[in-house]
């Protein structure tokens, strides 16, 4: 081990030295003799204080007349796709959708107590009973 670091550095010289000019004494950070050219080696623009992002870009008023602009060009675009929106026909799907659950109501009101009507997916009605779980595709008769 001692080998070892004795072949690093420069011949005569004690191995409680400087790693830099090798005498006695003080430690390679205080070196008087072998000083490192940092700005060299990283150039000045690495210690140069960064300034903050908002005093390098100054900020310049914003322009309205752009800002109107784009917002009615947003405006009619917008316009233009609600025209080609059906809504007669979504109006239409709705009011099926609710008859079918004022029907579903109508149903359940004539059942036996405690039996409600689901309907599957393939369109046909079936019957449940919660308390017994019991699940039937005949009306049930109380």
């Amino acid at each position: 081990m001692e080998r070892h670091h004795e072949l690093r550095r420069p011949p005569g010289t004690s191995r409680f030295g400087c790693n830099l000019c090798g005498k006695e004494g003080h430690q390679a950070a205080q070196c008087a003799e072998g000083t490192v050219d940092w700005i060299d080696r990283f150039g000045l623009d690495t210690f140069v204080p960064k300034l903050p992002y908002y005093m390098i870009k100054p900020r310049a008023k914003p322009d309205y007349a752009k800002i109107e602009e784009e917002a009615r060009l947003y405006a009619k675009t917008k316009e233009e796709a609600a025209k080609k929106v059906d809504t007669k026909t979504t109006g239409e799907k709705f009011q099926l959708e609710l008859q079918k659950q004022i029907v579903q109501a109508k149903v359940n009101e004539t059942l036996p107590q405690g039996w409600r009507s689901y309907t599957a997916p393939n369109g046909k009605m079936y019957y449940h009973h919660a308390a017994t779980n019991k699940t039937q595709w005949t009306k049930p008769a109380e």
